[in-house]
């Protein structure tokens, strides 16, 4: 099966699927959902950088978590973003998905950083193709499977030939 790249976020978009955080946080820095929209849609020689819908949602994760924009509920408003990445793309969520396993994630992402790979993987486990169905909300107090161990390279690429970032 041929995957897609996937699909980016667009800005709007973006500060729609984080307008209903509880109590509505200002944006501080606008600058980081706007380097969110780039990098996860990033295109270089004709070929997208982050190849696939859980890569380019990982792109989003890390990047809204890890640099401060609003001034409370960061994690929220980028669960929803990636949340939103993943709908645009036909993927939903799975129901099953504790809440501890997206916190865990988080903190392995706003701590020292783990690879979009790892991320992506992550994301990856917890979905499955269909429309959103509403399930993990507020997951932003959950996160991932330690699959830390499976930190061992790309897991595919953009163009098939090891010369891209690769969502597997």
């Amino acid at each position: 099966m041929t995957r897609s790249p996937g699909f980016p976020i667009d800005f709007p978009t973006l500060l729609q699927a984080t307008a209903d955080i509880p109590g509505s946080p200002a944006i501080d820095d606008y600058g980081v959902p706007l380097a969110a929209i780039h990098r996860h849609g990033a295109n270089m020689l004709n070929q997208d950088v982050y190849w696939g819908a859980h890569l380019k949602a990982a792109a989003v994760l890390d990047t809204l978590l890890r640099h401060p924009w609003l001034e409370h509920s960061q994690a929220d408003a980028a669960w929803a973003a990636t949340r939103a990445v993943l709908t645009i793309n036909g993927l939903s969520v799975a129901q099953d998905v504790k809440g501890c396993e997206v916190l865990a994630l988080m903190r392995d992402i706003a701590g020292p950083g783990v690879a979009l790979r790892h991320i992506a993987r992550a994301l990856r486990a917890w979905t499955s193709e269909g429309a959103s169905d509403g399930a993990s909300e507020g997951a932003a107090e959950g996160a991932a499977e330690a699959d830390a161990d499976a930190d061992t390279g790309a897991e595919g690429t953009a163009d098939g030939a090891g010369n891209g970032t690769g969502d597997g």
